[in-house]
């Protein structure tokens, strides 16, 4: 029987694939435009000298060989600093260039410029720094030891970066009316971007004193304040562009390598090129955080959900970068869209001398949200109901406050994509099978998360945009968004052909250029598609209203009834005056309007929780080889509630991959750091998945929102990691008929896990399980 979704669903798998996106053909072409490849004559190459120690102190650093050089325009240290020397989000505690420590391997010392490549790397090799190696960090735990020597403090001050609770109800009372309990511990691994064009760009003399910056990043507005503090310089002496991106999955949402060929850039008077490969892209860039995280969950005999208690160890390595906000989210999203009587949550975040983790696609909440399905699963099986009934009984209500007593926009999301995944053939047909001969254990598996959206009390207040009529008749949005590969130019055109009228064909996003464009803040996951449609929704009514008062008087409109339409203006529902010839005759008076939108949490809740919640349910089938231990996820079923879809092909486009991402977190990606030093620095010996390892992927996207909902569109950047990752694992656990507690499942774990439950069934006579 063909599955009917409910009227509100749509289904873009069935009419995608005649569509174009507006990237296409540079895509393809292998040309997009990315701005690691602005070569131009006369360019220096730029060269990072990184520390070969995962924690030492600075004795000295002698340049002068390296100067002597032939070809060697400039070698900087941190004495060429003329301004700030330390950077950050929350925490400045990052060096630009190290100048008494470094504290992980790759911390950049030193840099070159010199007029060819080879040149740039054998100066860098003749810069002498002497090191005395100082104890290396790589246990959390051990981190916290309060007896640790101060020497062994990867900053001043202790390991101990960030720390957050949560605790509501009677802990002791919800425990008493439980009869089952479920506790366990749960790891999580650190993974890699694998981003297809690594850190690197262009810093480039205006000649006018000042400098522009080509670098692919979310925020060029932050960077050319960074790199202004930097070099003392004014504001309008630094100008970014920072679009499009080879790729980032959050892995350039900080600056990377700008502020260093920035400096080599302002030493030489000469434009510098400075392009990681990919080992010291491996070493400098940051990563997901590892986390270890400790559950003890209990429902009453009835399967209703009695308490909740989390411990949360987070590694952020060597520097705060996005740490403090990525703990956040994970203690955010550990009670997950369930009620509890009570609930207890405790979280730290610890430097460690492990590289640098910070934002990656999930944010924090993947990580949770893996174990917490893991428990959900294993009660419902503890109570003797199905996964889905379990869950459906222990949903908060649509108009609930938060997971932490925040405020919220009211919202049924995780209604009624469970609604829809339970309703689904994949879903009600066998969910543990093997193959005929044997070999093969197949299963499928049900996860469903909420997943906050934007940024909460503690990010950015405001979003200016600007829309224009341009010169020559494009309908102009500005804003500071970059475009990362999510097909925000493709959205941006369907969000103002939706709200103005006009065809996708008359707007032109103007983006990532602080010459042109204003400050909107960071792209962060899908939050400028939010934060597009909440701007194109407040200038409307205006834009409309200098449009048509700027057609009105014209000899071929005398009397009609005007609208903007596609094209231009339409007289009686006919073209009758282009865009171009309407900015013509308006000249200096076209239409250029400004908006700043109001703190993405209008609540006023608690620092760090957000206002705003998507949702998705789904569905995963594995089939496990039970003589190798290879694993391949054969279908994928995700239930967006995400409201409006702005854009079928963005939104496929972030499901789709979020699936194979999520997917390599569980089976596949992990990067072991032993005593500071990564086990793999290319991706020879870090393996992602492919196209090849790609499932069939089935997108249903709800498009239900309550009337009079403030926001629009829900994110979709980010949720198709934090979905696949439990789905995946609860259809492993299924197959196996095991627990899953760690993450990534390999070969290798698969094989002891079998043979562990075949002894358990030659013991019992009876397969294993979770009651």
């Amino acid at each position: 029987m063909r599955f009917e979704p409910p009227h509100h669903i749509l289904r873009p798998l069935e009419h995608l694939r005649a569509g174009r996106r507006p990237d296409v053909d540079a895509k393809l072409a292998g040309n997009p435009g990315y701005l690691t490849d602005r070569i131009r004559p006369g360019q220096l190459r730029g060269v990072i000298l990184g520390s070969p120690h995962p924690h030492a102190r600075i004795v000295s650093i002698d340049t002068r060989a390296a100067l002597a050089l032939d070809g060697v325009h400039a070698v900087v240290t941190h004495r060429d600093i003329p301004g700030t020397r330390d950077y950050g989000l929350r925490r400045a505690d990052r060096p630009f260039l190290c100048g008494d420590k470094v504290r992980y391997i790759g911390d950049p010392v030193a840099a070159v410029a010199a007029h060819d490549l080879p040149t740039a790397l054998a100066a860098a090799r003749l810069i002498d720094v002497a090191y005395a190696p100082l104890p290396t960090i790589a246990d959390p735990e051990r981190a916290l030891d309060p007896d640790l020597e101060h020497d062994a403090w990867v900053h001043a001050g202790g390991n101990l970066l960030h720390a957050a609770s949560h605790a509501r109800g009677d802990l002791a009372a919800a425990q008493a009316m439980s009869a089952h309990v479920i506790e366990e511990v749960y790891h999580t691994p650190r993974q890699m971007h694998a981003f297809l064009e690594t850190e690197g760009g262009v810093a480039e003399p205006d000649g006018a004193g000042g400098l522009h910056l080509f670098f692919g990043g979310h925020n060029p507005a932050r960077e050319r304040q960074v790199i202004a503090d930097m070099l003392g310089l004014p504001l309008e002496r630094v100008q970014s562009t920072g679009t499009p991106v080879g790729g980032s999955y959050g892995g350039k949402d900080e600056l990377t390598v700008q502020p260093i060929a920035a400096l080599l850039a302002w030493k030489t008077g000469r434009a510098v090129r400075l392009h990681l490969g990919r080992p010291q892209s491996t070493d400098f860039g940051v990563k997901r955080h590892p986390m270890r995280v400790r559950m003890r969950t209990g429902c009453d005999a009835r399967g209703r959900l009695t308490f909740h208690e989390v411990e949360i160890l987070a590694d952020t390595g060597a520097y705060a970068t996005h740490g403090p906000e990525v703990l956040d989210a994970a203690l955010e999203h550990a009670p997950g869209p369930y009620r509890y009587q009570a609930v207890a949550i405790q979280a730290r975040l610890v430097y460690t001398n492990n590289g640098v983790a910070g934002a990656f696609r999930g944010f924090g909440a993947v990580q949770t949200q893996f174990a917490l399905e893991r428990q959900i699963d294993r009660l419902a099986a503890c109570a003797g109901m199905a996964p889905d009934a379990f869950r459906a009984l222990n949903l908060t209500p649509p108009h609930a406050p938060g997971p932490l007593g925040q405020q919220m926009v009211p919202f049924d999301g995780p209604h009624r994509a469970l609604d829809v995944a339970r309703a689904h053939p994949l879903w009600q047909g066998p969910r543990l099978w093997r193959s005929a001969e044997r070999r093969f254990i197949h299963a499928v598996g049900l996860a469903l998360v909420h997943r906050s959206d934007g940024f909460g009390k503690g990010g950015p207040s405001a979003s200016r945009m600007e829309l224009a009529l341009a010169a020559d008749g494009a309908i102009e949005l500005r804003c500071g968004f970059t475009e990362l590969g999510q097909n925000l130019v493709g959205a941006i055109r369907a969000m103002c052909a939706r709200h103005l009228g006009c065809a996708e064909d008359d707007v032109r996003p103007v983006l990532g250029d602080t010459r042109v464009a204003p400050d909107s803040g960071p792209v962060a996951a899908s939050r400028a598609t939010t934060l597009v449609w909440r701007a194109l929704l407040a200038l409307r009514a205006e834009w409309m209203r200098r449009l048509l008062a700027g057609a009105q008087g014209l000899p071929d409109t005398c009397g009609a009834t005007l609208t903007a339409g596609p094209g231009g203006i339409h007289a009686d529902g006919a073209l009758c005056l282009g865009y171009g010839e309407l900015a013509r005759r308006l000249g200096g008076e076209r239409p250029r309007l400004s908006v700043e939108l109001d703190a993405e949490d209008p609540a006023g809740n608690a620092h760090d929780t957000h206002f705003v919640f998507g949702a998705c349910a789904a569905l995963a089938q594995v089939a496990v080889d039970t003589w190798s231990g290879n694993v391949r996820l054969e279908r994928f079923v995700v239930c967006t509630s995400l409201g409006p879809t702005v854009s079928a092909q963005g939104l496929l486009g972030q499901m789709e991959g979020g699936a194979v991402m999520g997917m390599g977190m569980c089976v596949l990606e992990d990067l072991p750091c032993t005593e500071g030093r990564y086990a793999h620095r290319n991706l020879d010996g870090y393996l992602i998945p492919t196209l090849a390892d790609a499932p069939r992927i089935e997108v249903l996207a709800l498009q239900n929102l309550f009337e009079g909902d403030p926001i629009g569109p829900r994110g979709a950047g980010e949720i198709g990691v934090n979905i696949a990752v439990p789905a995946v694992a609860n259809a492993l656990s299924r197959a196996l008929g095991l627990p899953v507690n760690r993450l990534p499942l390999k070969a290798p774990d698969i094989v002891a896990m079998l043979e562990s439950g075949a002894a358990h069934a030659r013991a019992t006579g009876e397969p294993p399980n979770e009651r």
